[in-house]
Formats: C-alpha cells, sequence, structure tokens
C-alpha cells in the first residue's frame, strides 16, 4: 500500500518501523500478534499504531501490498522463459512462501483481497493475471495440462503454501509436486 503523501519524516520514519516489527511479530506469531506490543516494540504510543494503520486488517494490507507488488513483478520477469513449466514452479515457490510468511494470513486478507474499493484488489488482480500468463505459458509449452485453470492453481498453491506451519512438508517440494501432478499426461 503506497505511504501517505506529504508525511513528515518523523512519521514516515514511525511507519516503515511499525511496517518492520509487525513483519518481523507476525512471522513469529501469526496474524494475531499484539499490536500493543508491536507499538511498544517501536517505542510509539498504541494511539499512533492506530494513527497510521486503523485496523489490524489496514496494518496487514500494507503489508501485504509490497509483496503482491513482488510477485507480479516477479511474474513479469519470467513470462517468456525458455522452460515455462520451471518459470511457473519457481513463481508458485515464491507464491507460496509469501503465502506462508504469517500464520493465518490467508483467512484474514482474502475478503480484503477481494473487495473492489480495497487497496489490495488491484494489485492482487494484477499479480493474479501475469501469474495466469505463466500458466498459459506452461500450457502452451505442455508442461501443464490444458483443462486446469489460473484459480485451481492458486488454490493449490495457497493451500500447499499454508499447510507448513502444521505439517513437516517443505513448502517448495510441496509446490513442485502439485505442478508436476499437474504436468500433462
Amino acid at each position: 500500500m503506497p505511504e501517505p503523501r506529504g508525511m513528515r519524516a518523523d512519521a514516515r520514519q514511525n511507519r516503515e518501523r511499525l511496517l518492520r516489527v509487525a513483519d518481523a511479530a507476525f512471522r513469529r506469531e501469526g496474524v494475531r500478534a499484539s499490536l500493543a506490543e508491536i507499538a511498544r516494540t517501536c517505542g510509539i504510543a498504541i494511539g499512533t499504531l492506530y494513527k497510521h494503520f486503523p485496523t489490524r486488517d489496514a496494518l496487514l494490507q500494507a503489508l501485504i501490498h509490497d509483496q503482491v507488488t513482488s510477485l507480479r513483478e516477479s511474474a513479469e520477469r519470467l513470462a517468456g522463459s525458455g522452460a515455462p513449466g520451471e518459470a511457473l514452479i519457481e513463481w508458485l515457490q515464491e507464491f507460496g512462501r509469501c503465502a506462508s510468511a504469517y500464520q493465518g494470513l490467508a483467512e484474514s486478507i482474502l475478503a480484503a483481497a477481494a473487495a473492489e474499493e480495497s487497496d489490495l484488489h488491484s494489485s492482487v488482480v494484477s499479480m493474479r493475471a501475469a501469474a495466469a500468463v505463466l500458466l498459459a505459458e506452461a500450457q502452451d509449452g505442455g508442461a501443464i495440462r490444458p483443462d486446469v485453470g489460473p484459480a485451481e492453481v492458486f488454490a493449490l498453491a495457497c493451500g500447499a503454501g499454508t499447510v507448513s506451519p502444521y505439517a513437516p512438508a517443505d513448502p517448495d517440494r510441496l509446490l513442485r509436486l502439485v505442478v508436476e501432478g499437474l504436468a500433462r499426461r
């Protein structure tokens, strides 16, 4: 989520510090980490946290926005690769690492990403479109069966990415298995 315009330098530093500390807390404790503890770790009052991010979801959306943008850029970079199946696997593994970064993230962010008025919505739509190009290239190259749609691939990738806290499986390996399971036979 873009930073608000005209922000004073100290306010910008507080916002950046809040994002760094919240990222670490959410990675460690999941999306229900204490906002009061995040503010305390930053050395600011809880009111300052709420001034920047009025809700937990607003804070999560700000954190996720940059990751979604990075995923879109990665898909665009990988498009047109000489090995479209491997490009799709690489991108899905990156997607899975993002999806599994914060325990409970998928449930928290899906509604915001689906809401057209959300700051996150257009970023997610762009990321999905870029990833759909990778899927189409992998299908055209014969690496993925033609009857698989982007929504199915995202659902499988989210599942593989979010299972890691509950099973001693390597999410990258799970995503590779998902793609290999989608291979044309």
